[in-house]
């Protein structure tokens, strides 16, 4: 099985770079959920995937500003090409990310979560719109849906 380079966080927790199986089923195992992609705000070719059914009964891992969200339970940073699905980041790319993600950790937020988190998805931006357009992506894995772009 191939392995690529990662950024996993857990709430409470700090980021950590791991190899993990770039097939779909092992992120929904690291998850531990159905996978839900979401691309990485300023990053291009980097998506987070998090369980997206049980967010709010999950505990806070991090903010979002960008998207005014906040992301719940385990969540992984991966690289992603549209044509060959999931690939390894760059040990740049890890550093920006490790960077992000203690910036914006949620340790310590109090507050209503469900309410926080269906309060607003991604605004409307012209490459924000693109990454819609962009939702299913073919591998030679399976499909790859972004159902969190059809939310809005």
């Amino acid at each position: 099985m191939k392995k690529i380079f990662t950024v996993i966080k857990k709430p409470g927790g700090s980021a950590e770079i791991k190899l993990t199986e770039k097939e779909p089923k092992a992120f929904s195992a690291v998850v531990e959920g159905k996978r839900e992609v979401i691309p990485f705000p300023g990053l291009s070719g980097v998506c987070i995937i998090v369980d997206g059914e049980a967010a709010a009964s999950k505990k806070p891992n991090f903010c979002l500003p960008e998207y005014n969200d906040m992301l719940t339970g385990t969540a992984v940073v991966a690289g992603i090409d549209f044509e060959t699905g999931f690939v390894s980041l760059t040990e740049e790319q890890a550093e920006k990310i490790t960077e992000y993600l203690k910036t914006n950790d949620a340790k310590g937020f109090s507050g209503n979560i469900g309410e926080k988190i269906a309060s607003e998805y991604l605004p409307h931006t012209e490459i924000n719109y693109l990454f819609g357009m962009l939702c299913e992506v073919k591998t030679k894995y399976k499909n790859l849906k972004f159902k969190w772009m059809s939310r809005r």
